[in-house]
């Protein structure tokens, strides 16, 4: 039997990078990296992908990021978007 996708909001313990993966071929990262900001968007298309999305999902069940509900995340980025993005 296939698993059902819940959707996933968690950050890093240092709270400078936060991760969103709201479907099951969606990662979206907000890294904070000084006074500036990157966004990345992988959009999973190869089996690699797939397993860097994973392993990011096992770390968050083994306790080593910081669970966030979806306020919580949507928050932070605002936050975070505040900053002058990376070029």
């Amino acid at each position: 039997m296939d698993k059902v996708f819940v959707p996933r909001w968690f950050a890093a313990p240092d709270l400078a990078t936060f991760y969103a993966v709201t479907s099951p071929d969606i990662l979206v990262e907000h890294q904070r990296i000084g006074q500036r900001y990157r966004r990345h968007l992988l959009e999973v298309r190869t089996y690699a992908d797939r397993l860097h999305v994973q392993a990011l999902l096992d770390r968050a069940d083994a306790g080593l990021f910081v669970s966030m509900t979806q306020g919580e995340y949507e928050e932070a980025v605002k936050n975070i978007e505040r900053l002058e993005p990376m070029p």
